[in-house]
């Protein structure tokens, strides 16, 4: 029986507007695991690994040197963001060099320091003639492209925009003529450096993009800015598409950099001026514009240059710090209020003064865990389903067992969280992801009524670096 992929059929259901408007979530997997970090300091990419599972990567063997640029085969200068894509590669771009970077683990040893596994992605000689200088972010929509946040501060001064970039071809690369496309310009913004500055983009619940406004010209307001594909052409460069949806209360002059949006549609803004503030709304009567009742102080403190903001798959607020010390800050709104500001809903999750290896902390990403789906979950006897297992990356390792039921989830450092009933339980298979990070195992139900019920699956997934646990699934067997 053919397996099928979700992601794969993400282009089908989505309805065709959609598809031509849409950008990364901020929330990007169901689930997340390690997390990538840019250091701008050192010249290098760290994986954070909540291996005794904590909550936090202060702790010995946490902290991996994911790339360096001291053993790999390019030189950084300013490392300034990070994405971690769904098939397991991590990009970062380089605001001096003005080139994306490509890191790919291919040896399962932890890091992409090797031969190979670090090239150039996209560069200024690319044949699109897109010039990309000021990358300030990057993520990624459903169907794997890459959308850019760019700033052109140097010289000749070009526009700022948000491009859209794709290996058409399969070479590892987006250099190639088509392969960079405007998603969006900012008009009129071949000008003079910091009149616009776009930092960050994400997409809402309502299939719009979203990005933060930074510039110091009056011809830009300093805010978040909606994007929506009204003629439904692939871009937001025709009159009324760009509009401004929040400008964020401020005492003195903001400086708004990272933006994320949660799976309930409420925005987080950082702004890491003189303000040191994180602000958060939503669009609660749906009007496309934030207003004074639908907004609130999410986070404040004192001393801060809050880079990065994003958002775990459990709804878990993170901010980077990039100051002395450096830091990861984890925000939970514990009481239900709508902010982080109570006592115990702040936590430091690294501290370059507690962790045993310090590092600098610019822009933050987060890698794809596993992911188990039964298809279907609903069986009659006699028949198959199909155990599906999305890994982090191709080639990666899954092992699944079954249960007689789920049970409560406790941890397993440092696989994660067991959900299954362990007091009996079975390995049912193992085998290989695919190239596109898919195992799928294929169960054959007996026709035989006495196996009517209910049954739990979960796997164990990863390469010899570093395994996880996927969340447990149900099977109900019917007659």
């Amino acid at each position: 029986m053919r397996t099928i992929r979700p992601g794969a059929l993400a282009a089908l259901l989505l309805p065709a507007a959609a598809v031509a408007q849409i950008l990364p979530s901020a929330v990007p997997y169901a689930r997340t695991q390690d997390m990538f970090v840019v250091d701008s300091s050192n010249d290098a990419c760290w994986r954070l690994a909540d291996l005794n599972q904590d909550g936090d990567y202060n702790d010995p063997g946490e902290l991996v040197s994911f790339y360096a640029d001291t053993i790999g085969a390019f030189a950084w200068t300013n490392p300034a963001c990070v994405g971690s894509a769904a098939d397991g590669t991590v990009y970062v771009a380089d605001t001096t060099t003005d080139v994306v970077y490509a890191l790919r683990d291919l040896n399962g040893d932890g890091d992409a320091n090797e031969p190979g596994e670090a090239t150039v992605f996209l560069n200024n000689t690319n044949a699109s003639g897109f010039v990309m200088h000021t990358v300030n972010g990057i993520t990624f929509d459903v169907l794997g492209r890459i959308y850019l946040t760019n700033a052109n501060t140097s010289s000749p001064v070009g526009p700022d925009r948000i491009a859209r970039v794709e290996d058409l071809n399969g070479d590892g690369d987006a250099n190639d003529a088509g392969e960079v496309f405007d998603f969006y310009t900012v008009p009129n913004s071949s000008t003079p450096v910091g009149v616009s500055i776009p930092t960050k983009a994400v997409i809402g619940p309502d299939l719009c993009a979203y990005y933060t406004e930074v510039g110091t010209g009056t011809a830009y307001p300093k805010g978040v800015y909606r994007l929506n594909d009204l003629n439904q052409d692939g871009d937001c460069n025709d009159a009324g598409e760009a509009a401004m949806f929040w400008t964020p209360p401020v005492a003195t002059t903001p400086f708004y950099w990272g933006l994320a949006v949660d799976q309930q549609g409420w925005f987080y803004v950082s702004d890491h001026s003189t303000n040191e503030k994180v602000w958060r709304a939503k669009d609660l009567n749906g009007n496309g514009t934030i207003e004074a009742a639908e907004q609130t102080l999410y986070y404040q403190t004192t001393a801060s240059t809050w880079w990065e903001v994003a958002v775990r798959d459990d709804g878990v607020i993170f901010l980077c710090e990039s100051q002395t010390p450096d830091r990861v800050t984890r925000l939970v709104d514990l009481n239900g209020d709508g902010d982080a500001l109570d006592v115990g809903e702040s936590f430091q999750s690294y501290d370059s003064t507690v962790s045993p290896t310090a590092i600098g902390v610019r822009g933050l990403a987060f890698q794809r865990a596993p992911l188990l789906t039964a298809q279907p979950p609903f069986a009659p006897i006699g028949t198959t389903t199909n155990l599906v297992t999305q890994t982090a990356m191709p080639g990666d390792l899954a092992l699944l067992v079954m249960s007689t039921g789920l049970g409560p989830s406790f941890p397993l450092p440092p696989f994660g969280a067991v959900e299954i009933d362990v007091s009996a339980f079975a390995s049912v298979g193992l085998g290989f992801a695919d190239a596109q990070g898919y195992f799928g195992l294929p169960v054959a139900i007996p026709n035989n009524p006495a196996v009517i019920g209910a049954y739990a699956f979960q796997s164990l997934a990863g390469n010899q670096f570093r395994l996880f646990l996927a969340n447990a699934v149900s099977l109900t067997v019917t007659p």
